[in-house]
């Protein structure tokens, strides 16, 4: 079974202009798969918006079943599915020398299961992982070959702040469409534009001016799609609550 997806979607592509070669884990998000839960803190916004059946898989099913079947295999067989999973690693490595690129890994394209992502990461050192998150306090488990970004939801604002302050990027859903322009600022940090690629560990090159605090997060604006389009819980943040104060 191939376990990574390479260079699968509009964002990833993006990232070989900028020299690097995108492998990226889906599973079966949430508690679809029937054998366990790989969200542990989805919301009902973030499962209404989620993009497991963007792109390709909302158009084969196949796609869904794939991942349904990595699901269970993960947790039927930890060491038999981390070893196959290493094997892609060491395939992506490969071709990213044959293609003159560096190798990135995002291990929770559709889940959040920071012991996977960490077991990889010490697993090859030499190899950049990175992943959005929602479990609190994310910046305990970075790595220096282990970015995380912590994921806004409709519930989660407070840990947020708590990221922002710690130096951690936070991505926030945006009302905007395809084209336009995002806000400025987000709850007084300053908004880099986050879908120009997918690689958000270079994310902190910004970093280091007077608009972009080294000690502090940035928030990486994202324009809503898909399903997130239509969203009513506030996992989209609304319109009117874009400008508001700065945090202390």
């Amino acid at each position: 079974m191939r376990y990574l997806s390479v260079s699968a979607d509009a964002k990833t592509v993006k990232g070989e202009k900028k020299g690097y070669l995108t492998g990226i884990l889906y599973l079966a998000p949430a508690s679809t798969s029937g054998v366990a839960n790989v969200c542990a803190h989805a919301t009902p916004g973030c499962m209404d918006s989620c993009l497991n059946t963007a792109g390709r898989a909302g158009i084969f099913p196949a796609i869904l079943v794939a991942r349904a079947r990595k699901t269970r295999e993960l947790f039927a067989d930890r060491a038999g599915f981390q070893a196959g999973l290493a094997k892609d690693i060491e395939a992506l490595r490969r071709r990213a020398a044959r293609l003159g690129l560096t190798p990135c890994v995002r291990i929770n394209g559709t889940s959040d299961l920071p012991w996977l992502a960490l077991a990889m990461a010490d697993r090859f050192p030499d190899v950049q992982f990175y992943d959005y998150t929602k479990h609190p306090a994310p910046w305990t488990r970075a790595r220096a070959n282990y970015h995380l970004t912590f994921s806004r939801s409709e519930s989660n604002d407070q840990d947020c702040r708590d990221a922002l302050r710690h130096g951690t990027n936070v991505a926030v859903v945006f009302p905007v469409k395809r084209g336009q322009a995002l806000p400025d600022s987000w709850q007084g940090y300053p908004v880099i534009d986050g879908d120009v690629s997918d690689l958000r560990f270079l994310d902190d090159e910004v970093k280091g001016t007077n608009l972009f605090p080294r000690n502090r997060g940035v928030v990486v604006g994202l324009r809503a799609k898909g399903r997130a389009k239509r969203d009513c819980t506030g996992f989209v943040v609304k319109s009117e609550l874009i400008q508001i104060g700065a945090i202390a």
